[in-house]
């Protein structure tokens, strides 16, 4: 098995909570890979909890996890925070030859649900994503630009003022609150747009619900990690291959055999599937 496959594999265990993959004694694997172009260092970081709902027919079942908005005056990185604390000890352990079992549990400590990772160019207008679906690919599209309608109602979020403001993207209808007194131009996942930091948004379905919980300056590498495992494609083509990966797991992970050693096709038990963006 390569390696990015097993660290997948890892991260899909975890992610569906279905067990643990673990060394136990003396037991060792192959260092992971690690490699990562640092862009810039972050001047204020905004911490964000995530509620979302992975299982449409299980709209109650919600997963949640903390993110982090990384920004800089010229870059931005928002991604799941156990993310950052897994890469941090994937790039101490790629300088060894081999992870005992006890490293290997630590990777396990900070289990990522949100895989996405979106990094903007800012001065460029670019945004750089890598997600999952079997593998890790990476796209890049123009910074898109949001419609918004202020409302009159306010409300207060870590003690600022925040304002009401309400929006369409590709596919789902959007309430947002911003604060003026953070003029920074800002928020969670792809969201800009308002005079003022998002603090909170979520969709009518109540399917993806950010809140800021925290806000510090501490320096932190705004980065894009840049292994040659990591498939380049369009978003359309991502998109495909995510949705179908999600329908048919079984075509990824590869088939089975019967008794005179043919092929038998299995498309494999569904993931459930609910992306944030539906177009």
């Amino acid at each position: 098995m390569k390696i990015y496959s097993l660290i997948f594999c890892l991260l899909f265990a975890l992610f569906n909570a279905q067990g643990r993959i673990s060394l136990t004694g003396n037991s060792t694997i192959k260092a992971f890979p690690y490699s990562s172009h640092v862009l810039s260092n972050s001047n204020k970081n905004i911490y964000y909890q995530l509620s979302y709902v992975r299982d449409t027919k299980n709209p109650k079942n919600k997963r949640e996890t903390i993110c982090t908005l990384q920004l800089s005056e010229k870059f931005s990185r928002f991604s799941d925070h156990n993310g950052m604390k897994t890469d941090s000890l994937e790039e101490k352990y790629s300088h060894q030859n081999e992870i005992n079992a006890k490293e290997f549990s630590n990777l396990q400590s900070f289990p990522v649900k949100w895989f996405n990772v979106l990094v903007k160019d800012i001065s460029q207008q670019k945004v750089y994503v890598q997600d999952v679906a079997k593998d890790i690919y990476q796209y890049e599209e123009k910074q898109p630009e949001f419609l918004w309608t202020l409302e009159k109602e306010n409300k207060k979020i870590l003690g600022y003022v925040c304002q009401k403001a309400t929006t369409q993207y590709r596919g789902r209808k959007y309430t947002a609150w911003h604060a003026k007194e953070i003029p920074i131009n800002s928020g969670p996942y792809i969201f800009q747009g308002l005079p003022g930091l998002i603090m909170e948004i979520e969709d009518s379905k109540g399917d993806y619900h950010f809140t800021a919980i925290a806000i510090d300056k501490k320096s932190k590498e705004i980065y894009l990690r840049n292994e040659k495992h990591i498939i380049n494609v369009s978003r359309e083509q991502f998109r495909k291959v995510q949705k179908n990966f999600h329908e048919n797991p079984g075509f990824f992970f590869g088939g089975s055999y019967d008794a005179n050693g043919n092929s038998i096709v299995d498309k494999g038990r569904p993931i459930p599937y609910n992306p944030i963006e539906l177009e």
